[in-house]
């Protein structure tokens, strides 16, 4: 600073010394000499002034009634005029920017403004060109609008195939961009034509989804020999098990394109039913099997449609054999003979016994309707009841038993059953 002084201090003393000089010519100078003498050292003295305190003639650009720049020459605003119809890219920016008016003033130098920022003047003074946005499709220009409107209704439609609690990634099945710039206000769109373009895009989505999946459980036989055959009984239950699977989805404007499996967690495990079928062979004395192999005894139920549930000796020493069958299936006698019983015995529940030729007896319980009275003489296959589940019963089925002299023998040996 004391620099800058001292040499502003040198020049106001060379100006002061030539002033002497040209004072004293103007003494034996003429009027109109004297005052061009005079005019000389007042310029002099401006410019000097002016370039030692860093200061400059310009002007003031009056726009529209507003000061918007400052500029070196009046030729700048043209310049900077021809920069704006580049940035805008439309002709009609030179009808609708107005003719400024331009006013002298002495200015620091950095008050003077480049082309650019008078360019940016003269647009945020022009309620004719307006900053927008335009949406590019694969690198072509589609429309231009607000950058609000474009941005809101891309956001949209990527929205309108999320799907409710799932973290979803939405995208274009195209290239979309967007871009700002300068824009005549006559080349902006409305909100109805840009949501017109932008619902015409695909979309394409990704997302996880999970599923649970029933497992079925697997039935297990465990066989053992403390059970006669015959005998079952389930042991442990099953329970069918669940599989969460997750798998990744790929949806083009939200139908499904392709699923793949990417993970399976298992939320709970199948537990295996356990049933315990007896092995023990019947023991019963050659007698009664002989007897049994020889009687001639039909099946008491028709083929196909029953189950043995029950053997003899099953369940605790089960003296008889169940079949179970469909409620209302007929039960034939399995010999000829007179109907001795029929009626309902304590947790037989309703019954028929039937006495044949030898004395043998035959039981046939628990069932749902009974078709033949005490005293009856019924012959080989005819109905004599329904199956039902009458009596200390857990289900439909035919309780038979054979009775000889009276005590109750393996009704196997007798209707062929091994």
């Amino acid at each position: 600073m004391k620099g800058e002084c001292a040499i502003l201090g040198d020049v106001i003393t060379q100006i002061l010394n030539c002033a002497k000089v040209l004072a004293s010519n103007i003494k034996n100078s003429s009027g109109r000499v004297k005052q061009g003498l005079f005019a000389i050292v007042a310029v002099v003295a401006i410019v000097a002034s002016l370039s030692f305190t860093g200061t400059r003639i310009a002007y003031k650009v009056n726009y529209s009634g507003n000061i918007i720049a400052t500029v070196s020459h009046k030729n700048h605003f043209d310049a900077a005029l021809k920069l704006v119809v580049r940035m805008v890219g439309n002709d009609e920016v030179k009808t609708a920017v107005e003719q400024p008016s331009f006013s002298t003033a002495i200015v620091l130098n950095d008050e003077i403004d480049n082309a650019q920022q008078v360019a940016h003047a003269i647009i945020d003074n022009t309620d004719a060109i307006v900053e927008a946005s335009t949406l590019y499709i694969n690198g072509n220009p589609a429309i231009t609008a607000e950058k609000a409107t474009i941005d809101v209704a891309i956001q949209n439609r990527l929205d309108d195939f999320d799907v409710e609690g799932v973290k979803c990634d939405s995208y274009f099945a195209d290239e979309v961009t967007t871009q700002i710039g300068y824009y005549m206000e006559s080349e902006i769109e409305d909100k109805n034509d840009v949501s017109n373009v932008v619902n015409s895009l695909s979309v394409i989505t990704e997302m996880n989804q999970t599923e649970d999946i029933v497992v079925p459980y697997e039935s297990v036989v465990e066989e053992s020999d403390k059970y006669q055959m015959g005998y079952s009984k389930v042991k442990i239950s099953g329970v069918a098990g669940v599989n969460r699977i997750t798998r990744n989805l790929v949806m083009l404007n939200g139908e499904i394109q392709s699923s793949t499996d990417i993970g399976t967690d298992v939320v709970v495990a199948p537990v295996n039913e356990v049933v315990l079928k007896g092995t023990a062979k019947i023991a019963s004395s050659s007698e009664v099997s002989g007897a049994g192999q020889n009687s001639g005894f039909i099946f008491p139920l028709p083929a196909g449609v029953w189950q043995l549930s029950c053997g003899f000796g099953g369940n605790g020493g089960h003296k008889a054999i169940d079949f179970r069958a469909p409620s209302g299936t007929p039960i034939y006698a399995v010999a000829a003979g007179r109907v001795v019983f029929s009626g309902w015995d304590g947790t037989y529940g309703y019954c028929v016994v039937v006495e044949h030729a030898d004395g043998t007896r035959t039981r046939y319980a628990h069932a749902r309707q009974l078709c033949c009275n005490v005293g009856d003489i019924v012959s080989q296959g005819q109905v004599i009841a329904l199956v039902g589940t009458t009596g200390l019963s857990t289900g439909n089925h035919l309780h038979f038993e054979v009775i000889v002299g009276g005590r109750l023998v393996n009704p196997a040996h007798y209707i062929n059953i091994r």
